[in-house]
């Protein structure tokens, strides 16, 4: 590998730590959409549901971006491989294809069920 590889590869390194602090920002949200659900089912005010209810879609649609940043990593990656870790990387691919969809589930569900109590499983 030579220095140029090296310095790409930290660099994608950083962006992913980065993508991390952003996965604990997004799981700190989910927690005070929990907070505001258990608000409302004290209280019954319409307002604490719909904030409740705010943050997990943007809480979904952000991990969205996240896991479609990993997937085109993936791709990237499969692309680059040698013939004995193609099927191996295909594999990754596949799971990356898999949370997309499992997210793209929940989003609609998300947008279509306001009155489920409960994060959604990100």
């Amino acid at each position: 590998m030579n220095n140029n590889n090296i310095f790409e590869e930290i660099k994608r390194l950083n962006f992913e730590d980065f993508l991390w602090i952003v996965f604990i920002f997004l799981s700190i949200m989910n927690i005070y959409g929990d907070y505001n659900e258990k608000e409302f089912l004290k209280t019954n005010r319409k307002s604490f549901k719909d904030s409740a209810n705010s943050i997990f879609e943007l809480t979904i649609i952000v991990t969205f971006l996240i896991y479609i940043y990993f997937f085109v990593r993936n791709y990237n990656a499969l692309e680059k491989a040698t013939e004995e870790q193609k099927n191996l990387y295909a594999i990754k691919l596949l799971g990356s294809s898999l949370l997309i969809a499992g997210v793209l589930c929940l989003l609609y569900f998300q947008r279509k069920q306001r009155d489920f109590v409960g994060s959604p499983a990100i």
